[in-house]
């Protein structure tokens, strides 16, 4: 699993010799995986997507199934996220897939 925290340390260093600017564009992003919802709401998106990956569905069709089983994975553990989180999750993991 990937060292959110650590990764966005990395990227506050990078960062710093760019600009603020950029660092407050991205830093939202990154850091909201940081945090042990966002942790949890990824290793549910790893699932989900790898199970609609592969099938023969439209691209939306596997973005809404996904984004159900992810959403009962999180209820089942007591979780509640955003939609945003769990959208931006379910962007990562299939850019990661696809990669």
């Amino acid at each position: 699993m990937v060292d959110w925290k650590a990764v966005w340390e990395e990227v506050k260093s990078w960062f710093s010799n760019v600009g603020k600017e950029l660092e407050t564009e991205v830093g939202p992003f990154i850091q909201q995986f940081a945090s042990e919802v966002g942790q949890a709401v990824l290793v549910a998106a790893e699932k989900a997507c790898a199970i609609f990956m592969a099938q023969a569905l439209s691209g939306a069709e596997k973005k809404a199934g996904a984004y159900d089983v992810i959403v009962k994975d999180l209820e089942s553990q007591g979780i509640t996220a955003a939609s945003s989180l769990i959208n931006s999750s379910i962007e990562v993991v299939v850019a990661k897939l696809k990669s």
